[in-house]
C-alpha cells in the first residue's frame, strides 16, 4: 500500500514497463554517473532524451541526489532549463543484487561534442 501511495504522490509511475517512451541508443559521452539515451514517445514517435542514473541501494548518495533533482526539475520552468516530461524509478535484478535506476525524460537534446561531430566543423569553424 505504501509503495502505491508513494508512486501516486511522487508521480513516479509503476516502473520501466509502463514508461510511455522507447529507450534508444546511448550517446557516447556521459555526464558524471548519468547515461544519456536517445528516445521516442510511444504515442506519436516524437524524439525525447532519456537520462538514467543507477545505484545499488535506495540510500545511495547518487540516487538521493537524483531524486532531489527530479523534484526540482518537475517544478521549475525556465527557457534555459530542459523541459521535464516524465520520470520513473525501476528495480532490476543484476545477478544476485537489486539495482535501482531513475529515468528522467526531457525534451530532445544532444551533447555538444556530438553536435560538433555531426556538423563536421574543422579548424577555425570549430
Amino acid at each position: 500500500m505504501f509503495k502505491f501511495l508513494k508512486g501516486v504522490v511522487a508521480g513516479a509511475g509503476a516502473g520501466l514497463k509502463d514508461l510511455p517512451y522507447n529507450i534508444g541508443e546511448p550517446y557516447s559521452s556521459a555526464w558524471g554517473s548519468w547515461v544519456h539515451y536517445r528516445g521516442t514517445s510511444k504515442d506519436d514517435g516524437a524524439p525525447v532524451s532519456i537520462f538514467s542514473l543507477s545505484g545499488s541501494s535506495a540510500n545511495d548518495g547518487h540516487l538521493v541526489a537524483g531524486r532531489n533533482g527530479v523534484k526540482r526539475l518537475r517544478t521549475v520552468r525556465h527557457p534555459n532549463i530542459l523541459s521535464f516530461l516524465h520520470s520513473t524509478e525501476a528495480e532490476s535484478l543484476d545477478g544476485s543484487t537489486t539495482k535501482l535506476t531513475i529515468y528522467i525524460v526531457t525534451e530532445p537534446v544532444m551533447p555538444l561534442s556530438e553536435k560538433i561531430k555531426e556538423l563536421g566543423l574543422e579548424g577555425s569553424q570549430r
